[in-house]
């Protein structure tokens, strides 16, 4: 065996006891003049799924924004749960039940971008972010290879940071909430010259809250800023600044899925048989440093750098095994995780139009260095607890476990990448969107102080789009993306996975009419895999992964919004899709086929001005969870699908004033959040929280 090859494995089987990494068993390993962006307004929102600064109805892909205003109205306080709320996306808990593995169109979207850029932190930790920080959550589905070094076919979310206003303004907002929930949150922005050429904003949040299980409890602070300035004419300077910190303690993982000899376990969803020393720490910061020059009327020239740090460091408990049926008992895993990640990016962006053919035509050019490091150190009890399911209360009071010495596991990445996009307009309703995206990638693991070589891998993502105006109202448009996604999984040789690579191929059509009051997106989509990892269920280790070709996922997506008088709107979104390797088979099976979401809302006049009511449902079709089975295998039992539906009612009592309280899992639906390993999560109880808000 080659020296890589016992790096390889000895990093492969840490992986595989790993309770914290992604559970994707068969699936692929962000007064009222602080601004706000109106939901309807959206396909006229300039954002960039090609790294061209283009509205939504002018981009050849499926793209769904979640704004301030609804983030506001229905207490969504991280990224995570924004993004439940987005259409097509299926979020998956982690086993804290706090942070959030996202899925688009089958697949796993592994990262995350804050304006653009690369965050550090694995998807379930940029979940965590609080939401008071960024202007828009966007969800770009299908591959994005134009935004970033690789193109996952899954899609990418963008979280767009908020910025500073001229005009002084802000809010204070005060919440309490079910199981003990304490949350206050600032936000304030204005000039700090008399010129308005100097502004800046800073948000702060502290919250506290317990849980509807037993003795779990969590923290969280934050704190962002940002300051711009107009240094000349023609420059700018930005800069964005966020820290934030989470504690979660004596979290569980769930209860038992049920006894060894398969009889249900019937605990109570509200019992932790968590030990009191158990807890994870996360802590996430960010800088973005942006330069902005304008050379004429047609040219500007942007750099860029941003730099984010995540630390995590926790005891992590969870079961090893069934529980005896005659005597409650089953063995306990338990690790302790202390983790580093951090990223670096610096970026150069020249952007212009040019006239030809009598007609004005954009491009873009750009080149970024990048890099990525994790380390990771993990130690093991020299002797794990064996826990009683049927006394969980007994849990508490068991010792901390003596740790072995920890291994350390590393992963390195450095990358290069040049780009060229272009919007050519052929003709009055006819647009031709062009990109190349070249990027060289080296990348190497190790175990302690020992790395394997380093791996290169180069490709150019090509990315061709074209947009048809039919009429003022509707619109047509195709696009062909490339995939190309590097993988760092092992196979049961202790070779690492060759990147997957295939094809995203997308048409749709877009209606919004010419009032703005309704908009309709319809897209089919199908994608295309060779090399795609899978579990691989005959290894002994349950993080050892194998390839396959043949990958397809196809379907279609459909969204509604629009107003339907002048106070009430409404929007509906629904989602279908097959996922299969060539020989039939499914191979996503936590992910169910079909999500729909519906949301409301209706403001009052007359006697009732100032009165806004509304409310949210939220449908997760069928799906299946995982059980390891010793000498087995995986079992995968079906999950029913299930209906979550949220209500909200908010006053002004005066311009400045209002009042808001909202009511989740209204008609408190039971179902399994999640089902992995040995244990299965209950859903969050029906809860309520009460607000009040001061604008000024």
């Amino acid at each position: 065996m080659t020296r890589v090859s016992k790096i390889a494995i000895s990093i492969a089987a840490l992986l595989s006891t790993s309770v914290y990494a992604s559970d994707n068993v068969n699936v692929s390993s962000e007064v009222n003049d602080i601004e706000t962006i109106e939901v309807l307004g959206k396909h006229y929102r300039n954002i960039g799924a090609t790294g061209l600064p283009l509205a939504i109805g002018d981009t050849p892909q499926s793209i769904s924004l979640i704004d301030a205003e609804y983030i506001a109205l229905y207490d969504l306080n991280s990224v995570g749960e924004a993004l439940e709320h987005s259409a097509a996306i299926h979020t998956d808990p982690s086993p804290s039940g706090r942070d959030r593995f996202t899925y688009a169109r089958g697949f796993a979207m592994n990262r995350y971008l804050v304006d653009g850029m690369v965050s550090a932190g694995r998807s379930f930790q940029s979940s965590l972010l609080d939401a008071s920080m960024f202007e828009t959550v966007e969800v770009i589905r299908g591959s994005t290879g134009m935004l970033q070094e690789v193109g996952q076919p899954s899609g990418t979310v963008n979280l767009i940071q908020k910025r500073a206003q001229e005009s002084f303004s802000g809010y204070v907002n005060a919440e309490l909430g079910s199981w003990g929930k304490r949350r206050v949150e600032g936000d304030v922005t204005g000039s700090l010259t008399n010129d308005g050429s100097v502004k800046a904003r800073a948000v702060a949040v502290y919250e506290t809250a317990d849980s509807f299980q037993e003795r779990v409890n969590s923290a969280r602070k934050v704190i962002y800023g940002t300051i711009s300035a107009e240094l000349t004419d023609d420059l700018s300077a930005s800069l964005f600044w966020s820290q934030q910190e989470d504690e979660l303690d004596e979290f569980s993982s769930g209860l038992p899925f049920s006894y060894s000899d398969g009889s249900a376990f019937n605990g109570n969803a509200s019992h932790n048989d968590t030990p009191s020393w158990v807890y994870e720490d996360v802590n996430q910061d960010n800088v973005m440093v942006e330069l902005q020059y304008t050379l004429n009327d047609d040219w500007s020239i942007q750099g860029r750098y941003h730099r984010s740090d995540v630390e995590s460091d926790g005891i992590f408990f969870s079961g090893d095994s069934l529980p005896d049926v005659e005597s409650g008992l089953y063995r306990s895993f338990i690790n302790h995780s202390d983790r580093e990640n951090e990223s670096e990016r610096a970026e150069l962006n020249l952007t212009g139009n040019f006239t030809l053919l009598d007609r004005e035509h954009h491009v873009t050019f750009s080149a970024a260095d990048a890099s990525f490091t994790e380390i990771e150190k993990r130690a093991f009890p020299q002797a794990a607890p064996t826990i009683n399911a049927n006394d969980p209360s007994s849990s508490a009071s068991i010792p901390m476990p003596v740790f072995s010495e920890p291994s350390i596991t590393n992963s390195e990445q450095e990358s290069k990448n040049y780009r060229i996009a272009a919007n050519l307009s052929l003709a009055e309703p006819l647009n031709i969107l062009l990109g190349a995206n070249y990027k060289d990638i080296d990348s190497r693991a190790g175990a302690g102080d020992i790395f394997s070589d380093w791996v290169n891998n180069s490709d150019t993502s090509l990315y061709v789009g074209a947009t048809y105006d039919v009429t003022e109202a509707v619109s047509v448009y195709s696009s062909y993306t490339d995939i190309f996604e590097l993988q760092m999984v092992f196979d049961k040789n202790g070779d690492l996975l060759d990147p997957a690579v295939g094809k995203n191929k997308e048409i749709g059509a877009r209606y919004s009419s010419l009032d703005g009051n309704l908009n309709v997106d319809v897209a089919l989509f199908k994608i295309n895999q060779e090399n795609f990892a899978i579990n691989d269920t005959s290894a002994a280790a349950a993080r050892i992964y194998r390839a396959v070709d043949g990958v397809e996922s196809k379907g279609y997506e459909i969204e509604i919004s629009g107003y339907i008088n002048d106070q009430w709107r409404a929007s509906i979104a629904y989602s279908n899709l097959s996922l299969a390797d060539n020989n039939e088979g499914r191979i996503s099976k936590i992910v169910p086929d079909k999500v729909a979401k519906f949301n409301t809302d209706y403001e009052f006049d007359g006697s009732l001005a100032g009165l806004t009511v509304g409310g949210f449902i939220n449908w997760t079709g069928e799906r299946h969870g995982f059980i390891l089975v010793p000498r087995k295998g995986f079992d995968y039992p079906e999950l029913e699908s299930y209906t979550v539906v949220g209500l909200v009612a908010s006053y002004d009592v005066t311009d400045n004033l209002s009042i808001k309280a909202n009511i989740n899992n209204a008609f408190d639906k039971e179902y399994e959040s999640k089902v992995a390993w040995f244990s299965r999560r209950a859903s969050t109880p029906r809860n309520y929280s009460a607000q009040i808000n001061y604008r000024f």
